[in-house]
């Protein structure tokens, strides 16, 4: 099982990228993104390696540890994204010139926002380890801020506000990695790129 995040955004810059990384390191971790790692290029796995500076289980202090998550970067245009949603019409409804109903994307304020977005960006995770949850919501939250983009969890249609996102994730990923017991902790030790 997959579950993902998307954020819709006017433009990628490989500048982001670093500007992320440094604003994780605001959030009780030291972290590196592989060295490889761009938006205007990645397609697949974006490993980080990190060490949490104030870690949830003491069997975490001290170990330097990587988790990541699955990125791609399409384009997005909210008129293009719409014709799509409509449904096909049938032979006897062309004849008959019915009209394609209006399908909204989302509710009206958020399509005023996302009208303007020409990238989007899906964060896709498998839980393969506790860690996955921390950089994906982090990541996804750090660059909504930074590009004023527009959030959203696709499978339950849940659009967010841009305002505190990324204080309110990371409350959101304390809270489950606190709740996990030492023998529930599922990680990996880094042993290079």
């Amino acid at each position: 099982m997959s579950l993902d995040i998307s954020v819709y955004c006017k433009e990628l810059t490989d500048d982001l990228m670093p500007k992320i990384v440094k604003r994780l390191n605001d959030y009780d971790m030291i972290v590196e993104v592989h060295p490889d790692v761009m938006f205007t290029n990645q397609t697949g796995f974006c490993p980080f390696k990190f060490q949490l500076t104030n870690p949830p289980a003491e069997i975490l202090r001290g170990k330097v540890l990587v988790s990541g998550f699955e990125l791609y970067v399409d384009d997005f245009n909210l008129a293009i994204a719409k014709e799509e949603l409509k449904p096909k019409l049938g032979f006897w409804d062309k004849l008959l010139g019915k009209k394609q109903p209006e399908i909204a994307f989302a509710t009206p304020d958020i399509e005023t926002r996302l009208k303007d977005c020409r990238k989007v960006v899906s964060f896709v995770w498998h839980m393969g380890d506790s860690f996955e949850l921390r950089f994906v919501s982090m990541v996804s939250a750090i660059l909504t801020e930074l590009t004023n983009g527009v959030c959203t969890y696709p499978a339950d249609d849940i659009w967010y506000e841009n305002k505190n996102i990324v204080e309110e994730f990371y409350k959101e990923v304390c809270d489950y990695e606190k709740s996990l017991s030492e023998e529930e902790l599922e990680y990996h030790e880094f042993d290079g790129w």
